[in-house]
């Protein structure tokens, strides 16, 4: 299966201070350890970004932002997504046909239903008001 990753997911699991924190952790060692299959997990650059500023300016630990983005960076299950022209352009149309997603969350929707990723690890309850299937 295809995961995308959303930042609420990887701040949850990263940050030990997090109210999600144990959730997080439960799901990756399913993902880890095969009881949720996983053949490659995915990120946007705009994901990235999300999750290394919320880390350190909302978090304030610049340490972990770095570790956390070279995890991303350089892992060999996770593919880096970069929102192009025409995704950007069809994330714009969806986010202003809609009053209740981010136009980060957009480009997220856009870019797993061009490539056919099946579910998103996520927190965020407006992938699941998208039509797409969250894990947890």
């Amino acid at each position: 299966m295809k995961i995308f990753l959303d930042t609420s997911a990887l701040v949850a699991y990263y940050n030990e201070d997090d109210s999600s924190h144990d959730a997080a952790s439960q799901v990756m060692n399913e993902f880890l350890t095969g009881k949720i299959p996983v053949t490659k997990f995915f990120i946007s650059d705009y994901i990235f970004d999300e999750t290394a500023t919320v880390i350190e300016y909302v978090l304030r630990k610049h340490d972990l932002a770095l570790q956390v983005g070279e995890a991303l960076r350089t892992s060999p299950r996770t593919m880096m997504l970069h929102v192009d022209e025409p995704t950007f352009e069809a994330s714009w149309k969806l986010f202003r046909d809609t009053r209740d997603a981010s136009f980060t969350d957009c480009t997220s929707f856009v870019l797993m239903r061009s490539l056919g990723i099946q579910a998103a690890f996520t927190f965020d309850s407006h992938f699941k008001k998208a039509g797409i299937k969250t894990i947890p």
